[in-house]
């Protein structure tokens, strides 16, 4: 016999040997190549990032006066209101926009954070709202909060939510004037635009909480909180995606269409001037009484957009179109909501790729067997 020792046990070919040693970690460009964002996410996620970036400068260029519009009132025209303008050129790539006398361009950057604020703002609410109270409703199916959300979210469906906000606004200025402002319009628009969110997610969140894997975990034990944060939740994400740009609609709606009719048809439409029997209409701007703007030369895309399409677009008068007068402003919001439907429809698609690579038909999240003892 030979006088070595016995050989050393080998991890090769032990099953044990094999688990012990850790896979290589994978680099980020690894990841990248084998979970790619796709040409929707990723071009939702740029247009959203370059918004964030035009806001950011826009406060650092126009900090101290983000909140008020440089006004000429030599591009306002005087009496007897001929349709002078001053169209885009290279000193005014947007043109300027004659009722308030401002530059487009200008006006259109410096209104950007305010707008993405709003729009930020109340769709947090939405979030808030919509898909914690529905995805809790949902999990609790008949109880004492699944009623009480049911009933207040249908209540509150029931009327759409532009016609709340505008109720509730003039509620506010009737009890004093100067009570609206941007941060109570977030506020009264993100209590009543929750309700299509919720009764969405109420019913995926059902579903969920219907799961074998989900009552298996009750079962052995696990605490309510802990199936909610870490199944009912992430599990209920898909209705509040396809919510979101839907949600979008309905904000410019009100800061577009109420100051339009406002300006429009209201009562600041100058009569005819000049002796040749002509209407020759000239808008003066301003804002509706339960507006949640300061003033008309605050930079809000919705008020542009109101401004510039009665003075580009003539309504009560023949004459020319001057397109660029509302373009800039109407390209400004459909590009958001573009960026917010391509990011959240990009996140369901590639949520729906993972859940086809993993073999899991469902994008249901199965529970570690030390937690969920199933």
């Amino acid at each position: 016999m030979s006088g070595a020792g016995p050989a050393a046990p080998s991890d090769h070919g032990s099953p044990d040997g094999a688990r012990s040693r850790a896979p290589p970690a994978l680099g980020w460009r690894d990841r990248w190549r084998r979970r790619p964002l796709g040409l929707e996410l990723g071009t939702g996620i740029a247009l959203l990032g370059a918004y964030v970036v035009v806001a950011v400068s826009a406060i650092v260029v126009f900090w101290g006066t983000l909140g008020t519009l440089v006004t000429n009132p030599t591009w306002v025209p005087p009496p007897p209101y001929f349709r002078a303008t001053l169209g885009p050129s290279s000193a005014h790539p947007f043109g300027v926009l004659p009722g308030i006398g401002t530059d487009l361009f200008r006006a259109v950057w410096q209104a950007t954070p305010w707008d993405l604020a709003i729009v930020a703002g109340i769709l947090a609410f939405d979030v808030g709202l919509g898909w914690m109270l529905g995805a809790a409703a949902g999990m609790s199916e008949g109880a004492p909060l699944d009623l009480a959300v049911t009933f207040i979210g249908d209540t509150i469906g029931a009327v759409p939510s532009f016609f709340w906000v505008i109720v509730l606004a003039a509620g506010f200025v009737t009890l004093r004037a100067g009570a609206l402002t941007i941060p109570v319009f977030v506020l009264l628009f993100g209590l009543v635009i929750w309700p299509a969110t919720a009764r969405t997610t109420r019913e995926r969140a059902r579903a969920i909480a219907r799961e074998p894997f989900l009552e298996a975990a009750r079962a052995s034990g696990a605490r309510p909180s802990y199936l909610y944060f870490r199944h009912v939740l992430p599990n209920s994400t898909s209705p509040l995606l396809a919510q979101l740009p839907i949600d979008v609609a309905p904000i410019f709606f009100v800061l577009v269409t109420f100051p339009w009719f406002w300006d429009c048809s209201g009562p600041n439409i100058d009569h005819p001037g000049g002796g040749s029997g002509i209407p020759a209409f000239w808008l003066i701007p301003s804002i509706p009484p339960f507006s949640p703007l300061p003033a008309v030369n605050f930079p809000e895309w919705g008020n542009l957009l109101a401004v510039g399409a009665c003075e580009g677009f003539p309504i009560t008068t023949a004459g020319p179109v001057y397109l660029w007068m509302f373009l800039p402003p109407l390209v400004a919001i459909v590009g958001l909501g573009a960026a917010i439907s391509l990011t959240c429809d990009g996140i369901l698609r590639r949520r729906s790729r993972q859940g086809d690579a993993s073999g899991g038909g469902g994008a249901a999240r199965r529970p570690p067997r030390d937690r969920a003892g199933s």
